[in-house]
């Protein structure tokens, strides 16, 4: 048996949805990119945390995918494991601050901070991807960044399998960059935002 298919036997293992060779134009709102090697869509933080500890123990490249928007992937697609984050949900904490998953659609926050009558996320009604996403870009439009109201991030670390929390101020937030952008080794699972 070939190291290939003994891998792929143990994700299978672990994850029965876990595929082999999917095309990530099908994941892309730009319809581009070749397949992954693996492929595997997690719809909970331990699933996730589970997975990336498989993908380390058998030496496998590891790249996260939220929402597709704003990414550009080659037609060579990826010789690893592409974990599609679809960790969804949030709620009010409090009057004014709202705790969203990473996978969560930013459209959606936005449509669910306004029926709750709160400001501050409005601006992004419009742009597509995830919160995860947008704080991993630090996503902005019409002068308003989305760490402007941003408190909190929860991430998990592929480096020492752990998870951490940061402060905003923490965060290293700059034109459409972060700390998540500058350490690969961090995963964005939710965010508590103060509207």
């Amino acid at each position: 048996m070939t190291v290939k298919k003994e891998i792929f036997k143990e994700l299978k293992k672990e994850f029965l949805d876990v595929k082999e060779n999917v095309l990530l134009s099908e994941f892309t709102t730009f319809k581009i990119g070749g397949p992954a090697k693996y492929f595997l869509i997690v719809k909970d933080k331990e699933a996730l945390k589970k997975a990336v500890i498989l993908a380390k123990k058998n030496k496998l490249d590891i790249f996260v995918l939220g929402g597709g928007s704003n990414l550009l992937v080659s037609d060579k697609g990826f010789n690893g494991l592409v974990i599609k984050f679809q960790v969804l949900g949030f709620k009010l904490l409090g009057e004014n601050k709202i705790f969203s998953q990473a996978g969560t659609s930013f459209g959606t926050l936005v449509g669910f901070s306004s029926l709750n009558s709160l400001a501050g996320l409005d601006w992004g009604a419009g742009i597509p991807g995830t919160i995860g996403g947008a704080i991993y870009g630090n996503a902005q439009a019409f002068g308003k960044r989305i760490s402007d109201n941003l408190l909190e991030v929860e991430c998990f670390d592929t480096k020492t399998l752990k998870t951490k929390k940061f402060l905003a101020k923490q965060c290293k937030f700059t034109l459409k960059n972060s700390l998540f952008k500058k350490n690969k080794n961090l995963i964005i699972l939710s965010a508590i935002f103060k509207l």
